[in-house]
């Protein structure tokens, strides 16, 4: 029994311990592995306030120079783009070391900042400029953004950082699947979310007939549903796919909806094709 109650609350407090992280907004599990904590790294821009305990003349507010540097008295010019505020603070006690007797009691706190935004273009719900958060990844960013529309090519996500592209799939995110490239969003970095350019068309007693967006793997099912289904007089057993072929000619496939819904029944699966065009006759009465 002892051994019991041990073990229940070792389990509550490290329950305790994952809720409070997740409110706090921290990760567990960084790039670095389990345990590893991503802080804030100061950037270019950003407004410090420096306190000195011993010395409080030497407090200050300091903006962060378009180098990274910033400049305090006593100390001259010095970087302070890419510590954490804990790093900088101790960076800051160890180079007043060689002035005062001992290192004195410093702390650096972030009052603003500058340059961390980074920005999402191209099919998604909300595109433009979107605030920096220090422990952010591709698929949150896209989200942040309002989220990937219905035009988005998501095999084909480009994160362009330091004017070097590199394309990901946030297709494969969403299913959970290759999960080491939701990688961490840095200030500045520009994501573009591409709009599809191949299209299918639906035709006949459709509720929504048009031009729709092709995905791959797409079925007539799922191509209806984009459509907002069939009509009351739809001639369910006589749909046909209209595909042209490479050779300019036309490759008619029929299709029978009565058997894809009846469980009981079935009827191989019929992948559309780029350009494909469904048509769903009127039926006879």
């Amino acid at each position: 029994m002892g051994n019991r109650q041990s073990r229940t609350r070792r389990m509550t407090g490290w329950v305790r311990a994952v809720l409070l992280t997740a409110l706090l907004g921290i990760s567990l599990w960084g790039p670095g592995g389990a345990g590893a904590v991503e802080l804030y790294h100061i950037g270019v821009g950003d407004t410090l306030s420096v306190t000195v305990w011993e010395e409080p003349k030497l407090n200050g507010v300091f903006t962060v120079l378009p180098d990274g540097m910033i400049t305090m008295p006593l100390l001259g010019t010095f970087r302070a783009s890419g510590y954490t505020s804990e790093s900088l603070s101790r960076h800051i006690a160890r180079r007043m070391s060689a002035i005062f007797r001992k290192a004195p009691s410093v702390t650096v706190t972030i009052k603003g900042m500058g340059n961390n935004f980074f920005y999402v273009s191209g099919a998604v719900g909300k595109p433009g400029v979107v605030p920096f958060n220090h422990n952010i990844r591709l698929l949150q960013a896209i989200i942040l953004a309002g989220g990937a529309t219905m035009a988005a090519k998501e095999d084909s996500v480009v994160l362009i950082r330091n004017n070097v592209p590199r394309t990901l799939s946030i297709e494969k995110l969403d299913q959970g699947k290759d999960l080491a490239n939701n990688i961490r969003i840095l200030p500045q970095d520009i994501i573009i979310v591409p709009v599809k350019t191949e299209q299918i068309y639906l035709m006949g007693e459709v509720a929504g007939p048009g031009a729709y967006y092709y995905n791959k793997g797409m079925t007539v099912m799922q191509a209806l549903i984009q459509a907002h289904g069939f009509t009351q007089f739809a001639s369910l057993g006589s749909v046909r796919i209209i595909r042209k072929q490479k050779d300019g000619t036309k490759k008619i496939v029929h299709i029978d909806i009565n058997h894809i819904e009846d469980e009981k029944k079935t009827e191989p699966k019929e992948y559309l094709k780029p350009g494909d065009l469904i048509y769903v006759p009127q039926r006879m009465f």
